[in-house]
């Protein structure tokens, strides 16, 4: 046995003939509408032009990047794996005095 599922308009109750989705904000919403009703609904309609409207202007905010965040430069930037090597005091490389030969 098939059942018959019957939609009615949510205003009057008479047989629906079309469901219309609405956006009210942040919510989408449906509602069943009668010839006659779906008529008045439409009647001062006009199609969306394609593309944003003229005039909106979206403001950017400069603080919100998209993307990987900047590098932060610092005074002494740190460095990774082994520290370099410092010169001695004396300024030779060798274990001697620094005054050449006697």
């Amino acid at each position: 046995m098939a059942e018959r599922t019957i939609l009615v308009c949510d205003i009057c109750g008479r047989p629906a003939v079309q469901t219309v989705g609405l956006k009210v904000g942040r919510r989408n919403l449906q509602k069943d509408y009668c010839e006659i009703h779906l008529q008045e609904l439409t009647a001062g309609a006009r199609a969306p032009r394609p593309g944003r409207r003229k005039g909106v202007v979206v403001a950017a905010s400069p603080a919100k990047r998209r993307g990987r965040p900047r590098k932060q430069v610092e005074a002494a930037p740190k460095r990774r794996g082994r520290p370099r090597k410092t010169k001695t005091a004396g300024g030779s490389r060798s274990g001697s005095s620094g005054s050449g030969p006697t």
